[in-house]
């Protein structure tokens, strides 16, 4: 009994000592992780984005999701274009796609920035023929080729094909729906440079 006791007791020590560790080998990477994320999703924001984007403004809407606003210049007077997270939930995982829209809201671009579908299936979500095919889509467009839109599914991964382009259709039905991007920003909640960030 006094042996099972004296384990029990090491057992605890270790586990309080691994769990320390780990707590502060957390702290101090998150800041770092957190800092390669943020670059991350502004490195696909500039590639989504139509050309001609010089100065970046991030926006949040009324139900809370946050928009980037592109414009021409700094005076902010020209929108060339938006970008926004889409996701949606594919056969394994919630799949994440930065989109970017002209100011008619057609698909400028998509960028899958994270996916963990099945390997050799949904994994070909982020492949460049898949990705390349919304462009220039409008919202009546996007739909998989299965339930009778433009969008070619990919071959034994229709789950996977479905969340990315159905959540790319909500996201242009959301930003063209919304009265608030139509008009010039003025209160830029955080701007980005179209070189290097600021940190």
């Amino acid at each position: 009994m006094k042996s099972i006791v004296k384990l029990g007791c090491i057992l605890m020590i270790y586990a309080g000592i691994a769990g320390a560790l780990l707590g502060w080998v957390y702290t101090k990477t998150k800041p770092r992780i957190d800092l390669q994320a943020k670059l991350e999703r502004e490195q696909a924001i500039r590639e989504v984005l139509p050309d001609g984007c010089k100065v970046f403004q991030e926006d949040t809407l009324d139900d809370g999701s946050v928009v980037t606003i592109g414009y021409s210049d700094s005076t902010k007077q020209e929108v060339k274009g938006y970008a926004a997270m889409a996701i949606g939930g594919g056969f394994s995982s919630n799949i994440r796609t930065m989109v970017g829209l002209t100011p008619d809201f057609k698909v400028n671009a998509i960028k899958v920035i994270y996916q963990s579908e099945t390997p050799g299936l949904g994994t070909h979500s982020q492949d460049d023929w898949f990705q390349k095919q919304f462009s220039g889509k409008g919202k009546e467009d996007l739909l998989v080729d299965k339930d009778g839109g433009k969008i070619q599914a990919i071959t034994g991964a229709t789950i996977s094909s479905r969340a990315v382009t159905n959540s790319v259709r909500a996201i242009v039905e959301k930003l063209s729906g919304n009265p608030k991007l139509s008009q010039n920003q003025k209160s830029p909640v955080d701007t980005l440079s179209s070189g290097n960030s600021e940190n």
